[in-house]
């Protein structure tokens, strides 16, 4: 079979282009797998586009053309010629196995073969623990016919062996008639060994919508088929959007093994060919072994699924008894079977899946969570009100059309997808099956312990005798009741400081009932030096630890913070969407006054100067701090961490309008570090209906310790308790 060199890489550069011009991304894994032999691909069918660009793939990783299988309704006219010329063999060509066996023998093309037969597009493989492919409103197993390819072409070298070691002439001669091969090729063929290699191919994100070209089909044909409107909707909207395609290439199977059976030995030593399919069914144990096979290389291929957050929400929501799911508990437990994902030796999972999920416990925007919950939504699967996902009970029950099921449910063909994945099922029943107050203590308890560790690692990191306070300053503590915590508060110390600033009003909430947790911002507690590697991003995610925890320990709760603390705890608010209960700010700075924070402002400048002209020397890193509580605060103030807070007053400044729940804020009336004109901004631009300021007299910053802190506590815990509704007497 002639491939043309010049149409593959035409059509390489024409993916390449395609994949420019979108977010689409095909990544391959495993490559080292692919033996240099003749190779035989086996890979899961979900697209038409595999047809195009898996061969062009696979050519440009191994240097080889592929000859693959293609449905026969893709081989009419001027398309048809085209797969020819690329390297695809139609279903409809009598000598299609001829063919690809030579193939496999010679070692020259490799080939591919879809091994269900068909594409899955409900991805439903597994039924009663064994695989089943939906074809014409019947389940059938998956078809053998590769496994059968493989040996044979392993038992036909078998044979050239045994002829050629024998000096049998004719049965050589016999071969190379059949297969169309050259005299020359016999030696390199008897050094060969056919091998399968498992393919599987995972598409992130799979979503069904309207795109340019449905508009194009609808504007050439009065009436689109229902099947390609699907298959548009579907695989338009990942051409043009962008998808992720893992390639993952699994260990191969080497068929030599195969040949070593009693039966088999016998056949190859006797002077038949068995060219003809009647010849092998009556001679040969050709029938058991390819379907032995073919479990094993789907085993390999469906290990191999590359799981996806998608798969993960899917498989959740599908295994809720209720139709009522709370959001906080279905993100509950996405996080723990991500948490198991990263935790066990899975073949592959989606590169998303590595970086931090914090974010998909605290209530601020997730990507992932949030593409998933709108695909749902917009296929009628479920409805979102008042912090509970509504499943629609019916269209998770009643069965779809296997040709539009991936416009229809996506949320069906995600879960089917890793259904045969056993271990990693198991899990996630084990994890849907624990009752919600076991989840959220262990959702508690993981993240009390992350900040924790992180306290520990960074204090020993970075501890500098003579500037390091003890360690019981700067570690975050949680405060509760043994039994209720109804109500709680997360508490939030300033810049330069430490927990230890924000203990006297922690304690003294505490002793009024709330459960609290006093948060570590990363940096704070261990050293300067500590401080000058962190982002204000890192003390963001620091609060949200201390969020996650109180948010799975009580029913509602707020956040205080002082000083840098209190702008912590404002972003906080316009972030959360109005999960928290209240905000108050104490000594929020949006603008600094203090002459050493004006002094350091200055060498930051020149720190930047110095940066533009790439001069290292000559640039400062820190400048002393004096402050109000020494056995606390440091001594010293890094300048990387100054421009951070500049960056981050910024943010906060911009995100004011955003905070929509009741907010408190407090300031100092002659305060020496913040201008007090940042309370009044604070104020005057919160979105909030409901929000009160209150000027404290006193030429202080750090209002929350010493004389006058009582009368803070006390307005802090009033306002607390008029939004919990809680009358004390």
């Amino acid at each position: 079979m002639k491939v043309s060199g010049l149409l593959l890489k035409m059509t390489g550069a024409a993916i390449n282009a395609i994949i420019k011009t979108t977010n689409a991304s095909i990544r391959t894994h495993g490559e080292e797998n692919i033996p240099d032999g003749p190779v035989l691909y086996v890979i899961n069918h979900f697209t038409r586009m595999e047809t195009f660009f898996l061969p062009y793939v696979l050519n440009k990783l191994t240097g080889k053309v592929v000859l693959s299988l293609a449905h026969k309704s893709f081989f009419g006219g001027s398309f048809g010629k085209y797969l020819n010329k690329i390297g695809a063999i139609s279903t409809d060509d009598a000598d299609r196995f001829k063919t690809m066996t030579a193939s496999l023998l010679t070692g020259e093309m490799a080939c591919l073969i879809y091994p269900e037969g068909q594409m899955i597009k409900d991805k439903k493989i597994i039924e009663k623990g064994k695989y089943m492919i939906y074809n014409t409103g019947i389940r059938r197993p998956p078809h053998t016919g590769a496994a059968l390819l493989a040996l044979r072409s392993e038992f036909f070298r078998a044979k050239l062996r045994h002829f050629s070691e024998t000096r049998n002439n004719a049965g050589i001669n016999r071969y190379l008639d059949f297969f169309g091969l050259d005299k020359n090729e016999i030696q390199t063929i008897l050094r060969m060994e056919t091998s399968i290699v498992p393919v599987n191919i995972t598409y992130f994100p799979i979503r069904a919508r309207n795109n340019a070209l449905n508009r194009i089909a609808k504007r050439f044909m009065d009436k689109v088929p229902d099947r390609l409107r699907e298959e548009l909707e579907v695989e338009g909207t990942m051409v043009i959007d962008g998808v992720d395609i893992d390639i993952n290439f699994g260990e191969p199977i080497r068929l030599g093994a195969f040949m070593k059976s009693r039966k088999m030995e016998k056949a190859v030593r006797n002077d038949k060919a068995y060219l003809f399919d009647d010849d092998m069914k009556r001679g040969l144990p050709i029938k058991g072994m390819a379907l032995s096979l073919m479990n094993r290389y789907m085993n390999s291929i469906y290990s191999m699924t590359t799981v996806n957050h998608d798969h993960i929400f899917a498989y959740m929501l599908s295994k809720y008894r209720g139709n009522r799911i709370p959001e906080s508990d279905f993100k509950n437990r996405a996080y723990l079977a991500i948490d198991h994902i990263r935790d066990v030796d899975i073949e592959s999972h989606h590169t998303s899946l590595k970086y931090r999920q914090g974010f998909l416990l605290s209530d601020d925007y997730h990507d992932r969570y949030g593409s998933f919950i709108q695909a749902a939504k917009s296929d009628g699967v479920i409805e979102v009100e008042n912090g509970c996902i509504v499943k629609n009970r019916e269209r998770f029950t009643r069965p779809y059309e296997f040709h539009t099921i991936r416009s229809d449910n996506i949320v069906e063909v995600l879960k089917n997808e890793i259904e045969p994945m056993p271990d990693l099922v198991k899990a996630f029943n084990s994890i849907m099956a624990m009752p919600e107050w076991m989840i959220r203590r262990k959702i508690r308890k993981k993240f009390l312990e992350r900040d924790r560790e992180k306290f520990n690692r960074d204090y020993h990191k970075f501890y500098k005798e003579g500037e390091s306070k003890p360690e019981n300053i700067g570690r975050p503590t949680l405060q509760k009741r043994l039994l209720r915590n109804r109500y709680g508060v997360v508490v939030v110390h300033g810049y330069l400081a430490a927990p230890e600033e924000v203990r006297a009003l922690s304690n003294y909430l505490y002793k009024r009932g709330y459960a609290v947790y006093t948060v570590r911002l990363r940096g704070h507690g261990t050293s300067p030096e500590d401080l000058a590697t962190r982002r204000w991003e890192s003390w963001y995610q620091s609060v949200n630890r201390g969020y996650v925890v109180m948010k799975n320990l009580t029913r509602k709760f707020a956040i205080v913070g002082f000083s840098t603390g209190a702008i912590l705890s404002i972003y906080q608010a316009a972030q959360k969407n109005g999960h928290l209960s209240c905000a108050i700010s104490i000594n929020g700075p949006l603008y600094l006054k203090n002459i050493a924070s004006s002094f350091a402002s200055t060498v930051v400048l020149w720190n930047r100067l110095l940066d533009r002209m790439r001069i290292k020397k000559g640039q400062f890193e820190f400048v002393e701090n004096r402050p109000e509580n020494p056995h606390i605060n440091y001594g010293k103030n890094p300048i990387a961490g100054v421009k951070e807070l500049e960056r981050f007053m910024g943010v906060v400044r911009d995100s004011l309008e955003n905070v929509t729940i009741p907010t408190l804020v407090i300031q100092s009336s002659h305060d020496p570090v913040v201008n007090p004109e940042s309370a009044d901004e604070i104020f005057d631009k919160l979105g909030s209906a409901r929000r009160e300021l209150v000027k404290v007299h006193a030429a202080r910053h750090g209002i929350v310790n010493g004389e006058g802190s009582i009368n803070v506590f006390r307005r802090v815990a009033q306002f607390l308790d008029e939004h919990f509704g809680i009358t004390r007497y």
